[in-house]
C-alpha cells in the first residue's frame, strides 16, 4: 500500500469516503490547544499554504475562529468552493446521549452558519463551552439569536464531518448519540461521520447497533471516518486493519507523537539520507502509509514544514523499519476504556 500511495501523493490528493458522496483531502491541519485568539489567523495561513483540511472540536473551544478564518479565506479567494474545504469536528468527551448530542450538533452548526468577522471581540477568547443543553454558539448575542432559522445557504452552511469525540459513557448513550448525528445528516447539516477514539470492541459495537437499525428500517448511518493517536510508536495495526476491512478512512492525530521522538534512531538515519526534519519525516510515513494526517501547530512556518513533504519518498524498507510495532501513546488512549 505505501508504495501505491507514494507515487501520487500531493497536497491535493483526496481519499474516497465509503458513503459514496465525497473525499477527504489527505494532509490535514489541526488545532488541538490553540488558542481561540490565533486560530483564526493561523487557519487561513494554512489554507492560504495549500490545505484544503482542518480538524477541530466543541472542547477545543475554538470552532468559531477556524470557521472565521475559512470564511476569510473564501471570501478573498472566490475561485476556491466551499466544497474544495473539508472541516471535521466532534461531539464533546464529556457529554453524552441522544439530547446532549442534538445540542452539540445545532451549536457547532450555529458556528459554521454564522461566521464571525476576523475583527469581532469574540474571536479573542474561547467559544461558549458545550454542556449539551446549549443549542447556540453565542447565547444572548441579538446576531445569534436566530441561528436555528440559518440554512445551508448561509456561512458555510454544512459540517464535512462529525466525529463522537471518545467512547464515553454507556453503549446505549453512544447509540444514541449516533442516532443523533444520523438524523442531523438527513437534514444536511453534516456530510459525514465518524467516531475518533474507538477500539475494536466500541466499532463493533456501533456496526451492530447500525445494523440493527437498519433491520428496522431506519437510517443506521455509516462510519466513514476512524480518528486516533496514529504513529511509528503507536500503530494500531488491531484498529486500522478493522477500518481498512470496512473501508474507513484513518485520521492520526498527534502524527509527530507530540515531537517526542525527536533525535530516534530511526527518525535520525532517515533524516541524514533525506535532509528533511523528524516533523516531515513522520507526516511523509503517515501520508505513504494512507492515513490522514493532522499535524498541528500555532506557528506560520511549521504549518508551511509540514505541508512540505512532496518533494521526498521514504523507501519500502524505511516505511517498514518506522512501523515498530509498539504501544507507546504519547497522549490519552480511550481505545482501551471498558465502559
Amino acid at each position: 500500500m505505501a508504495e501505491e500511495m507514494s507515487a501520487t501523493l500531493s497536497i491535493a490528493r483526496r481519499l474516497p469516503l465509503s458513503g459514496g458522496k465525497g473525499a477527504i483531502p489527505q494532509l490535514g491541519y489541526g488545532v488541538y490547544q490553540c488558542p481561540a485568539a490565533t486560530t483564526a489567523a493561523t487557519t487561513l495561513h494554512a489554507l492560504q499554504s495549500g490545505y484544503r483540511h482542518i480538524d477541530t472540536a466543541g472542547i477545543y473551544r475554538n470552532e468559531h475562529a477556524v470557521v472565521a478564518g475559512t470564511a476569510q479565506f473564501l471570501r478573498l479567494n472566490p475561485t476556491v468552493s466551499r466544497s474544495d474545504i473539508f472541516i471535521s469536528t466532534k461531539f464533546a468527551p464529556h457529554l453524552k446521549g441522544y439530547e446532549a448530542a442534538k445540542a452539540s450538533i445545532a451549536q457547532s452548526l450555529s458556528h459554521f452558519r454564522n461566521p464571525l468577522a476576523l475583527n469581532d471581540a469574540r474571536l479573542k477568547i474561547p467559544a461558549v463551552r458545550p454542556d449539551g443543553v446549549t443549542r447556540v454558539a453565542w447565547p444572548g448575542y441579538d446576531d445569534f439569536a436566530n441561528s436555528g432559522e440559518k440554512t445551508e445557504r448561509d456561512g458555510l452552511g454544512y459540517i464535512d464531518l462529525y466525529l463522537i469525540h471518545a467512547p464515553s459513557g454507556t453503549l446505549e448513550e453512544r447509540n444514541g448519540a449516533w442516532r443523533a448525528m444520523v438524523e442531523a445528516q438527513g437534514r444536511g447539516e453534516i456530510k459525514h461521520l465518524g467516531v475518533s477514539n474507538y477500539g475494536v470492541r466500541h466499532l463493533k459495537e456501533l456496526f451492530e447497533f447500525i445494523e440493527g437499525e437498519e433491520r428496522e428500517g431506519r437510517a443506521g448511518g455509516k462510519v466513514e471516518v476512524w480518528q486516533g493517536e496514529v504513529h511509528p510508536w503507536l500503530s494500531r495495526w488491531d484498529i486500522t486493519r478493522l477500518c481498512e476491512e470496512k473501508g474507513i478512512v484513518v485520521q492520526a492525530y498527534s502524527p509527530l507523537a507530540r515531537a517526542t521522538r525527536w533525535g530516534d534512531k530511526l527518525l535520525r538515519e532517515v533524516k541524514e539520507r533525506t535532509g528533511k526534519s523528524e516533523a516531515q519525516i513522520l507526516v511523509r510515513w503517515s501520508l505513504q502509509m494512507g492515513f490522514v494526517p493532522l499535524p498541528k501547530s500555532e506557528k506560520n512556518e511549521r504549518i508551511d514544514e509540514n505541508a512540505d513533504v512532496f518533494d521526498f519518498e521514504l523507501t519500502e524498507e524505511e516505511v517498514k523499519k518506522l512501523d515498530t510495532g509498539k504501544y507507546e501513546p504519547s497522549s490519552w488512549d480511550p481505545t482501551v476504556w471498558t465502559n
